[in-house]
């Protein structure tokens, strides 16, 4: 069983099309195969089947205006993004038997979703992944908003520097580490 993404989700899928980890770092250099295979994989099938090379350029400036929106100093400059983009996109909310939806294609649907959540809880569940190299975006889930990794890879990663770092502090000069 498919668990469907939510346009949230899709947003932060889109970002992680750039993982400076992977080799190429953005999945989309040349076209839409890997956005269209991730969509499909998350329960999406309808929208990959829609997405077409023609619209990379489209996405790509999507993917770059929702990254700036995770990167914005503070709500205020976010929601200045948010609402520019939104009226670029043509979004146009309306009310449905089941609650909400958002004319504007992909990118209305995209904003629109990264928007409420903005609105909701600002941006300070919104985070870039704090282990470098990688910039992978992530939504804080946590009870107590302290995620800082986007994945447990990065985590681990995070932990063994660290690790490193310590242990390397401790050590005296021309002795082995313990």
């Amino acid at each position: 069983m498919t668990v469907t993404a939510t346009d949230l989700e899709l947003a932060v899928l889109l970002l992680n099309s750039v993982d400076l980890l992977e080799e190429p770092a953005d999945r989309m250099a040349a076209d839409l195969a890997w956005w269209r295979r991730a969509l499909t994989r998350n329960g999406h099938a309808d929208l990959a089947a829609a997405q077409d090379d023609r619209d990379l350029p489209g996405l790509r400036g999507l993917r770059a205006t929702i990254r700036a929106v995770f990167e914005a100093e503070d709500a205020e400059q976010a929601r200045r993004l948010l609402n520019d983009a939104l009226a670029d996109a043509a979004a146009v909310v309306q009310v449905t038997p089941s609650g909400l939806a958002v004319t504007g294609g992909l990118a209305g649907r995209l904003l629109f979703a990264v928007a409420g959540h903005v609105a909701e809880h600002g941006t300070d569940r919104l985070g870039i992944c704090a282990s470098d190299p990688c910039r992978c975006a992530y939504v804080d889930r946590t009870r107590a908003g302290t995620r800082r990794y986007c994945c447990t890879l990065c985590t681990d990663r995070a932990a063994a520097r660290a690790y490193r770092r310590r242990r390397g502090a401790h050590a005296e000069p021309g002795l082995p580490p313990p």
